[in-house]
């Protein structure tokens, strides 16, 4: 078994009310995430996943327990890490381009070189010639493909995603989907990715991680069979890939 890149051990989370009340959403969670993987994190609505998520973007920290992430390629002693958000992030005021380059900024990545890497990875998310358009002036999915780009241009070891294409139209997710294969396949990052859908879950993934209600805690990892590389236009009337869904159903369903 390959060393994990991150490991998380008896991970526990609470939140306090303005009433002194606790309410704890995290519960004990363990698990480990390998190296170049595809990891969906899986649950009921409302059951902690995204603030799991926002604690492996270091957005907050743990009440008890560890979150281990192993140096790679990295100047420092943390993996580099990227997110994309549920929410609209994009800056209004800048265009694709300037989003997209903004990591780069903030890095103090030289102006050139900056360009060249901004102008790449829209390229690459299939937004050629949309660099000068600001984010009003896109579509939803476009936006998206921005907020993508965004991330991966600052070729992170680890990238997160907080169901990001929840609000999007049934084809514009597909098509997105379909490209975060393409890219994932070239790219060498891990992705782990925040859904409450299970089709998406299973169409995506190398492994599914199944939280349970809240408190969340590890309900069931699930190693994905359906062999790589997918074509996800055929793979929805593939007979596995609905057995890994029927099972994956019955088991949010049924409570632990």
């Amino acid at each position: 078994m390959p060393e994990p890149i991150i490991s998380i051990q008896n991970a526990r989370k609470s939140f306090q009310s303005i009433t002194g009340d606790r309410l704890l959403v995290l519960d004990g969670i363990d698990f480990d995430v390998y190296s170049g993987e595809f990891l969906v994190i899986l649950g009921p609505s409302g059951c902690g996943k995204s603030t799991f998520l926002n604690i492996l973007a270091r957005q907050d920290i743990l009440d008890s327990g560890t979150i281990h992430c192993r140096e790679e390629n990295s100047s420092n002693n943390h993996s580099r890490i990227a997110v994309v958000w549920q929410e609209e992030s994009l800056m209004p005021w800048k265009t694709a381009l300037g989003n997209v380059e903004f990591p780069l900024i903030v890095s103090g990545v030289a102006h050139n070189e900056r360009r060249y890497e901004a102008t790449k990875w829209l390229q690459a998310v299939g937004l050629e010639g949309f660099e000068n358009y600001y984010p009003s002036q896109l579509s939803q999915g476009m936006r998206r493909r921005v907020a993508l780009a965004s991330a991966l241009v600052t070729h992170p070891n680890v990238l997160l995603m907080d169901e990001p294409f929840a609000a999007l139209d049934v084809y514009t997710k597909q098509q997105l989907e379909k490209e975060i294969v393409k890219l994932w396949e070239k790219i060498d990052a891990t992705v782990i990715m925040v859904t409450h859908d299970v089709e998406e879950a299973v169409a995506l993934s190398d492994r599914i991680l199944v939280l349970t209600e809240r408190p969340a805690r590890v309900k069931m990892i699930r190693t994905n069979s359906l062999p790589r590389p997918r074509d996800l236009d055929v793979l929805y009337s593939d007979v596995l890939f609905h057995e890994i869904v029927r099972e994956l159903w019955a088991n949010l369903t049924t409570r632990a």
